[in-house]
């Protein structure tokens, strides 16, 4: 649901007009009933360019796009269209403040988060590219820009569904699991990926998704340790729950901070310590409710398998990063080759100048790459950029944290959350870099 609100401030001190019965942002979100005037008036381009604005606006925070990001494209789609206009935007909401001579007409539009689609993301780019073309006016893409964001998932429920494991279990052994923990990682993500689909379409039931996934995890993972006794449970667990970890969430709000853009920041930031915190509950609820049954789970080390194997199911992990971002089908092979960069890259940077500066040396490479991709082919670069991103946050990180500190153990606790914040902080600032040395061509 968007809410919208709009204010005027003229340097008029007499009675307010009336507002007109359309506004801009109304006819953005309803094509079929614009207002019958003139098309070749310049109050009718100012209109259709408002909507086209607000519809931009809101679709590419709705797809997950940082604040940094989208008001670089506003700003920008705003001088090529004409307009004298400000933006400011938060996750969850959008102001457009457009200057006309002696008063500000000033438009609010709440917008609902949805999971990253980078597909919905390049068509919306490609739609930008023909209005800089000329091949179509700015009503003209703001029908087409709406289209795509009405548009249903590129991928249907069952191939979501496939995609959790297809994850899980390489993250499985990037985290350090062998070949025992790879049958309860699949277990848990497919868990996950089930109870994802079915609260999706559910805005209420979605709101249970991380603390009831959180749960039912560590009580399955509990009482298949406490019975089967040889299978290490943190590298399992943590893989399974691996793409609802807010590391992303971290590292962009981080990014956001460092750009100056505050409020999104913050808010961004307090938004995944909760998360971190529920699902630190969770685990704990789970794990009392599993150990009721089976008592205290063994501390196992997990056998390590040949960095050789470890890379190649990386190849299943970025088919899994893929479907579950949305990804066009024909960008996999450029999303294979981004994740192969960052973990290759933040490997060698670990071992050389170690953990910290080996994620920071990921991202500026990873960075680099996105931007490249986005010059060559006027495409969003966060398309490769996401997925890549995605094996170098510190979200498994920043679940040890949580675990420890609710068993008590606060020094490791606090060690491991500062690992995290320094972790995201190097991602951050490698992305900045990267955009200084190579900046992209669009914003998106």
């Amino acid at each position: 649901m968007v809410g919208i609100r709009r204010t005027d401030n003229s340097d008029n001190q007499g009675p307010v007009p009336a507002s007109p019965p359309r506004s801009p942002i109304q006819a953005a979100l309803d094509f079929d009933r614009l207002p019958a005037v003139p098309a070749d008036s310049r109050e009718q381009i100012e209109h259709d360019s408002t909507g086209l604005l607000i519809t931009l606006g809101r679709a590419l925070l709705s797809l997950g796009s940082p604040s940094h990001r989208v008001e670089a494209a506003l700003e920008l789609m705003a001088a090529r269209l004409g307009l004298s206009a400000q933006f400011f935007s938060s996750p969850t909401a959008l102001f457009v403040a457009i200057n006309r001579e002696h008063q500000q007409q000033t438009y609010l539009a709440r917008v609902s988060a949805s999971s990253p689609d980078m597909g919905k993301l390049s068509d919306i780019a490609e739609v930008i590219n023909a209005l800089e073309q000329r091949e179509l006016g700015p009503q003209q893409a703001a029908a087409q820009v709406q289209e795509i964001f009405s548009a249903p998932s590129r991928y249907s429920a069952w191939l979501t569904f496939l995609a959790f494991p297809l994850v899980a279990l390489p993250a499985t052994l990037l985290l350090g699991g062998g070949i025992k923990e790879l049958p309860l990682a699949g277990i848990l993500s497919s868990l996950v990926g089930f109870l994802a689909i079915i609260t999706g379409p559910r805005h209420q039931l979605g709101r249970l998704l991380i603390p009831l996934a959180s749960m039912l995890t560590a009580f399955i993972a509990t009482l298949w340790c406490g019975y089967e006794g040889h299978t290490a449970m943190m590298p399992a667990l943590i893989a399974g729950m691996i793409v609802l970890l807010p590391g992303l969430d971290l590292t962009t709000a981080t990014r956001e901070l460092s750009t100056g853009h505050l409020v999104s920041g913050s808010a961004r930031l307090a938004a995944t310590a909760l998360v971190f915190a529920t699902i630190a509950f969770g685990l704990a609820l789970g794990s009392a409710m599993g150990q009721y049954f089976v008592g205290e789970v063994p501390n196992v080390q997990p056998q390590q398998l040949p960095l050789w194997l470890v890379s190649v199911s990386l190849v299943f992990a970025a088919v899994g990063l893929a479907i579950i971002l949305r990804v066009r089908v024909r960008q996999w092979p450029w999303v294979l080759l981004a994740c192969a960069l960052a973990w290759g890259s933040a490997q060698f940077g670990q071992m050389t100048l170690g953990g910290t500066l080996g994620a920071f040396v990921g991202g500026v490479l990873v960075g680099l790459y996105g931007n490249a991709y986005a010059r060559l082919t006027n495409l969003p670069g966060s398309t490769l950029q996401l997925p890549g991103l995605l094996l170098l946050v510190p979200g498994s990180v920043g679940m040890r944290s949580m675990t420890a500190l609710l068993g008590a153990d606060v020094l490791t606790g606090i060690e491991v959350a500062f690992t995290a914040i320094l972790t995201a902080v190097a991602l951050a600032t490698g992305m900045i870099t990267a955009s200084v040395i190579l900046p992209p061509r669009n914003e998106l």
